[in-house]
C-alpha cells in the first residue's frame, strides 16, 4: 500500500534540507504531502534549464535576465525554498537597478545554491519512492542480513560456485534491508555481469559491520 500522508510527513521532518521550510511548504498545501511533492518533482525536473539560461548571462539583454531570475524566485518560494528565493529576489532587484557588478558576482552563488537544492530534493524524492516501494513489499524489513548467509555468500564467491552464490542471494531476497533496499538487486546485477570481485567486496563489507 502507498505511504500515508503522516508517513511522508515523517520523512520530510526527519530529512531537513538547507534553505527549505517544509512546515511552511506543507501549510501552503493544507498539509497534503502528495500535492507538495508533485510541485517539488516539477521543480527538480524543470529548474536545471532555468539555471542554464541564467549561467549564459548577457548584460546586453537585462530584461531577459530579470524575467528569468524572477521566475526562479517564484519557483523557489513555491516550494518554500526561502533562502534560495531570497537570493534570487536580491538579484532580481539588482538587475532592475542595473547593478550588473552584483549580478555578475552573485549569480554563480545562486546557481550553485539551487543546484545543491535540486540534488538534495532529488535524494528526498528517491527516499520517498524507495519507502513507498518497500511498503508494497510483503517481505519483512530488517536492519541487517543474516550473518551466516553473508558468510556463505563470501565463501561461494571465493570458490566461484555460481549455484551457491545464487542460492545465497535468493536467501537474502527473503527480506528488505533498511540500510540498502537495493542490496539484492545490486548483487544479482553483479552476478549477471560476472563481477564476483564486487560481490566479494560487498560480503566483506557486510561482515565487517557485525
Amino acid at each position: 500500500m502507498p505511504l500515508t500522508n503522516e508517513e511522508q510527513k515523517s520523512i520530510l521532518h526527519n530529512n531537513p534540507i538547507e534553505g527549505v521550510d517544509f512546515i511552511d511548504g506543507l501549510n501552503r498545501f493544507n498539509g497534503q504531502v502528495g500535492i507538495y511533492m508533485r510541485i517539488i518533482r516539477s521543480f527538480v525536473n524543470n529548474t536545471p534549464k532555468t539555471l542554464e539560461l541564467l549561467a549564459a548571462l548577457d548584460i546586453q539583454n537585462p530584461e531577459d535576465y530579470t524575467v528569468r531570475v524572477h521566475g526562479l524566485k517564484g519557483s523557489c518560494y513555491g516550494i518554500s525554498a526561502i533562502a534560495q528565493g531570497d537570493l534570487a529576489k536580491t538579484l532580481e532587484f539588482a538587475s532592475k537597478d542595473s547593478d550588473w557588478e552584483k549580478v555578475e558576482r552573485d549569480t554563480p552563488k545562486l546557481i550553485e545554491s539551487v543546484n545543491k537544492l535540486i540534488a538534495d530534493l532529488d535524494d528526498l524524492i528517491r527516499m520517498i519512492d524507495t519507502n513507498a516501494e518497500a511498503s508494497k513489499d510483503k517481505r519483512p524489513i530488517v536492519d541487517a542480513p543474516d550473518k551466516e548467509v553473508i558468510q556463505s555468500l563470501l565463501e561461494a564467491t571465493k570458490c566461484f560456485d555460481i549455484d551457491a552464490i545464487r542460492s545465497s542471494i535468493d536467501e537474502l531476497d527473503k527480506a528488505v534491508y533498511s540500510f540498502d533496499p537495493k542490496l539484492v538487486i545490486d548483487l544479482n546485477q553483479n552476478l549477471m555481469n560476472f563481477r564476483y570481485d564486487l560481490i566479494e567486496d560487498k560480503a566483506n563489507e557486510l561482515l565487517s559491520s557485525y
